[in-house]
């Protein structure tokens, strides 16, 4: 990546009950990441919802501020109370959805931002680890 001006990385993998799909591009300045993951083992499907950045609240009120649409479900609760999500929110033009049976992320950062980079793949797995540990608490009730 360092080597190249502009390229893209595609990988599949599993991981618990979860088959991640990870795309990644990047260009001189900007490294731009899709993840998607499917939860297998799921019976019904999320409610759809979506957060993202909301630049012009964020510039009036001096903090940050986001956007949820979609349903509320305990899902998007873990979701929205998470630290995990906050932090994964911190990265350039971020969003985070449930939708049918995928949890998916999309943000950017500087590519020269490495640690940053470890970092989202790290937040990403403890986020799905949550959901893993509320879907299987929803289940035992």
């Amino acid at each position: 990546m360092k080597t190249l001006l502009k390229g893209e990385v595609h990988f599949v993998e599993n991981y618990h009950s979860w088959i991640v799909e990870v795309t990644v591009k990047w260009n001189r300045r900007i490294i731009t990441i899709l993840i998607n993951s499917r939860k297998t083992d799921l019976e019904t499907e999320f409610l759809d919802c979506s957060l993202t950045k909301a630049p012009l609240f964020t510039f009036l009120s001096r903090s940050e501020t986001y956007n949820f649409s979609g349903k509320k479900s305990p899902f998007s609760e873990l979701l929205l109370e998470s630290i995990e999500t906050q932090c994964l929110m911190d990265s350039k033009n971020p969003k985070i959805e449930l939708e049918g049976k995928s949890f998916i992320f999309k943000g950017g950062i500087r590519k020269k931002d490495v640690t940053s980079l470890s970092n989202v793949f790290k937040l990403y797995e403890m986020l799905l680890n949550e959901i893993d540990y509320l879907h299987h608490e929803n289940l035992t009730s």
